[in-house]
């Protein structure tokens, strides 16, 4: 890391654990909420489809916007948003309330595309990809804490989460207003015609490797990873009769992990084999954690198969992101950040409602069953392309 910035690094790490603290809080809740409203497993599906949907289509804009107006301007705007979506949830009584709380929070969801883009300001090639693992650390810590106290919350009925999960946006709003310092030369940025959004730029960067093969993989990574998300608060209820409290129990134990691979773990393996050897080996363990998952016989077996479903997220989404900022210059990284954002939103989209529609259709294993085959497929056909330097 660069010794001038840890004020900044420490501010931006705080940032993004609060606002996935309020993030967290609400996503296990979600099936539960909807399920009030005699919500089906595929409408539950397309109700947490609806952020990724709306984050998908505004992802890049958001990105280039900061890239020439500044990151903190447009992260304070994003975490308002963010406030917006979370009170509405709140005081949501219908099915398609729900659907316009997630709308609005999607619409300004590019907090985490533009705290990278903060990242990558403040970090070079050899520190990046253990700059973007401490905000993974951020993610995991936020993501571990959220989930339990969504759960205890809930006890007070489903609001309370959403309004606590408002307050605590608020404290993010206010954190990055206070302490975040602006990481764009903004003078330039304003007058530099690269930094304007232009369709045809977005195209070039979309078709130019190793951006392409890596805009792939993080959707087929995202689309699979985000079926669990959609339907493992319904796979755990029809296994083992699990309720709120014990799902977020549950995902506090995945942030736990997380937590220790992004700050532990992956400096190691980056230390030792660089970004594309870790890389290769992150999605392995996903392959095995969802197939252990969907054939574990009892909740032993299933803690043990969740350790590596983190383990493997936390050593490919830092590594992926990190090797998309090599060949780019500093004022594309909102935008490019924004688009790779945008494929893992892509595939939040589908794969919920895909992991809904195989839940309601076969039986509540055939989510996992469908996911392990896409990890299978990337580690076979996608990596190598990735991680061959010659490519580049």
């Amino acid at each position: 890391m660069v010794r001038a910035n840890q004020r900044q690094l420490l501010t931006i790490f705080l940032i993004v654990f609060i606002d996935l603290l309020g993030f967290g809080l609400i996503l296990p809740l979600l099936p539960y909420i909807a399920e009030k409203y005699s919500a089906s497993p595929v409408t539950i599906g397309l109700l947490t489809a609806t952020y990724s949907l709306f984050q998908f289509l505004a992802g890049p804009i958001l990105g280039r916007l900061s890239d020439r107006f500044g990151r903190r301007k447009i992260l304070i705007l994003s975490q308002l948003g963010s406030v917006a979506g979370y009170l509405l949830l709140g005081i949501a009584h219908s099915l398609p309330l729900l659907f316009l709380a997630r709308l609005i929070d999607g619409v300004t969801g590019g907090n985490i595309s533009i705290a990278q883009a903060v990242m990558a300001d403040l970090t070079d090639k050899k520190t990046r990809a253990k700059g973007m693992g401490l905000l993974g650390a951020a993610f995991g810590l936020g993501f571990m804490l959220g989930p339990a106290m969504g759960g205890f919350l809930s006890r007070y009925g489903f609001a309370t989460p959403a309004f606590f999960a408002a307050g605590v946006g608020l404290i993010t709003t206010i954190t990055t207003a206070l302490f975040l310092q602006e990481t764009v030369n903004l003078r330039v940025a304003k007058k530099d015609p690269r930094t304007k959004f232009s369709w045809a730029n977005l195209r070039t960067i979309l078709t130019t490797r190793p951006i392409s093969d890596l805009v792939i993989a993080f959707f087929l990574l995202s689309l699979a990873f985000s079926g669990m998300q959609g339907v493992y608060a319904l796979f755990v209820q029809v296994k083992f009769g699990w309720g709120p409290t014990e799902v977020g129990y549950l995902f506090a134990l995945v942030g736990i992990v997380a937590i220790i691979a992004q700050l532990k773990i992956l400096p190691t393996l980056l230390s030792r084999y660089g970004q594309r050897t870790t890389l290769k080996i992150s999605v392995p363990l996903l392959a095995a954690g969802f197939g252990i998952v969907s054939l574990a016989p009892n909740v032993t077996i299933m803690l043990l198969a969740n350790t590596l479903i983190p383990l493997g997220n936390a050593l490919a989404n830092p590594t992926i992101t990190a090797i998309a900022t090599e060949s780019i210059p500093p004022d594309e990284y909102g935008e490019t950040l924004g688009i790779l954002q945008s494929a893992g939103s892509l595939g939040r989209i589908f794969g919920p409602i895909i992991a809904g529609e195989l839940f309601a259709r076969f039986n509540h294993t055939a989510p996992f069953q469908v996911s392990t085959l896409i990890f299978i497929f990337v580690a076979i056909w996608i990596l190598p392309r990735i991680t061959r330097k010659s490519t580049y």
